[in-house]
């Protein structure tokens, strides 16, 4: 017995995909859609909708795979039938003395093939109750994409007994799947006046996560990539398209991506996503040429992912590194650089007379990671050696403690700074 509590407890949350797609700003074209039409995910939410609150309002003791008492007289009627075949055919064949005979023969396979339709029946009817038990499960636990065909999705839900005749968007209860039993026990399904065998009915396909998800992770290292500011591989990029052409090839994957993950890929708008509803629908869109823009899409998605992360890089070492009225601030590499343009300008006589004091603010890192901005003093004394401190006047007055000043004529102080700041002062011993 398939009790409704099992179904209804195993429905399971969506798992959260990193919306790193929102990362990327995408100039999308104005279209223009049929006033009324429905973008297909729209549609298949709404059929998932009509389902599950078929279920909720079931009683959880209730076996909803059970056979209603239509639905148990036509497997009645087939198996009267076809008993009155078998039993017609077996006292013709008792009439025969030569079971050589090709009459006889002929009564024997009809006993055989009532024999068969009663096995091919009972496998059939065991696979649809546990294709319904699996339909039902699959909509709480919304597995089925989006990106099915309306039609498909709707067909299942009225075979498996979750039929809207009033249109009210609720399964109506007490409404029978339109089940009939064809020739050779295979079961069907009168479907607005179509019929549709169990065994060649299409299935809605599953939503690809693995695939979504792969997807975002890789987007993910790829925006980090960006903002530690390393570079993006043009040939990563082309076997990223390769990788995506080949499976999206899928239809079922390329379905899924376009219609399932339209807040974590982004894409296409809404409006687009209703016009490729209708375009599939009407056969104005061929799934290469959707392919072909999926495709095309991702790999731009990939690469703005990756320019959002490198220009946060950028923005963060402009800020570092930028200049202005004279005084820089500096963080490492460019502290070496720094102080070995102090250097030059003081040596070369370039820049002030001696005695002259200038400043320049260079930002340390400490060694827990922290950052300080330091002021620093520095000039040339009267015998021409260079000093730097965070001391005015000891510079001013040629007297910096050994503490504060690094002087690159002594090899200690060029290895303290070294040592304590990270920084390379250019050596004159």
């Amino acid at each position: 017995m398939a009790n409704n509590a099992l179904i209804q407890g195993a429905a399971l949350t969506s798992k959260k995909f990193v919306d790193i797609g929102g990362a990327v700003g995408k100039a999308l074209s104005s279209l223009s859609v049929p006033t009324g039409s429905k973008s297909r995910a729209d549609e298949n939410k709404a059929i998932q909708a009509r389902v599950n609150n078929y279920m909720s309002k079931m009683k959880t003791d209730m076996d909803f795979t059970s056979f209603s008492p239509e639905e148990t007289a036509t497997m009645r009627n087939f198996l009267l039938q076809q008993r009155s075949v078998y039993a017609e055919a077996a006292k013709m064949a008792a009439k025969f003395d030569d079971t050589t005979d090709p009459e006889y023969m002929n009564y024997v396979d009809q006993m055989q093939g009532v024999n068969n339709s009663f096995t091919n029946l009972a496998s059939q009817l065991k696979s649809y109750k546990q294709g319904k038990l699996d339909y039902a499960q699959n909509q709480l636990d919304g597995l089925y994409s989006n990106g099915n065909d309306p039609g498909v999705n709707n067909n299942a839900a009225i075979i498996f007994g979750f039929a809207d005749e009033d249109k009210d968007k609720r399964a109506d209860k007490g409404i029978d799947a339109p089940f009939q039993i064809l020739q050779g026990g295979n079961l069907g399904f009168n479907i607005d006046g179509n019929e549709i065998s169990y065994n060649d009915m299409p299935m809605p396909g599953l939503k690809d996560n693995k695939l979504a998800n792969s997807i975002l992770t890789k987007n993910e290292a790829i925006y980090n990539q960006g903002l530690q500011g390393g570079e993006l591989n043009p040939e990563m990029l082309k076997a990223y398209e390769l990788n995506l052409e080949d499976q999206l090839q899928n239809r079922d994957a390329l379905r899924s991506i376009v219609f399932d993950y339209e807040s974590e890929l982004n894409i296409f708008s809404k409006e687009e996503e209703i016009a490729n509803s209708v375009a599939l629908e009407n056969g104005t869109l061929s799934y290469d040429d959707l392919r072909k823009s999926v495709v095309s899409r991702l790999v731009n998605a990939r690469k703005g992912v990756f320019n959002s992360g490198k220009s946060i890089y950028n923005k963060k070492k402009l800020e570092q590194e930028g200049e202005g009225e004279g005084v820089g601030y500096f963080a490492i590499p460019k502290i070496a650089e720094a102080l070995g343009i102090m250097q030059n300008k003081i040596l070369n006589d370039t820049y002030f007379s001696d005695g002259v004091v200038d400043i320049i603010n260079l930002k340390r890192q400490g060694k827990l990671g922290d950052s300080v901005t330091q002021t620093y003093y520095f000039t040339k004394n009267n015998d021409g050696k260079i000093l730097i401190s965070t001391s005015k006047e000891d510079v001013g007055n040629g007297q910096a403690k050994p503490r504060d000043t690094f002087d690159p004529a002594n090899e200690a102080d060029v290895k303290r700074a070294k040592e304590e700041f990270g920084i390379d002062i250019v050596p004159t011993f």
